[in-house]
């Protein structure tokens, strides 16, 4: 626990751009199959899926989802959870540009190789799913290599 009681946390962020013949009904569903992970997943906390406002700091990005879990196996389950697995189902195709990155207040020097670990355990069991992430024309993000 941090002093004013609060606990510490990994924030699970995807910044996306979608591909301009993206139909807006297919969109607005993967927005709400994120939604739909955030309600569902036992271990986020608190979540935000919307559009993304950073303009020119760091891509053309147009939305954003943001998902906090309290520790490691937080992060796994959410990254393994079957609603997680839906959404990549149902939305990767539809991405031109995809940013997936954490941040944390965890000041375990090893904390990046450990989430990275978990990326690469998560894609190993969802060979489905690292194939539709190698398919993204641009896609920077933890646990796929030589991207």
């Amino acid at each position: 626990m941090l002093e004013n009681g609060a606990q510490r946390m990994i924030y699970h962020i995807n910044r996306v751009k979608m591909k301009a013949n993206a139909a807006p009904e297919r969109i607005e569903a993967a927005l709400e199959s994120w939604r739909n992970q955030g309600r569902s997943v036992p271990s986020v906390k608190s979540f935000l899926v919307g559009r993304d406002l950073g303009g020119d700091f760091g891509g053309d990005f147009e939305y954003s989802a943001v998902f906090a879990v309290e520790d490691l196996d937080g992060l796994f389950e959410y990254l393994t959870h079957p609603t997680t697995h839906e959404t990549d189902h149902l939305g990767l195709d539809l991405v031109e540009d995809l940013a997936i990155f954490d941040v944390s207040d965890d000041d375990d020097p090893e904390l990046n190789a450990k989430i990275q670990e978990l990326h690469r355990r998560r894609n190993e069991l969802n060979p489905d799913v690292a194939g539709m992430l190698a398919d993204v024309p641009t896609y920077r993000g933890a646990g796929v290599d030589d991207r």
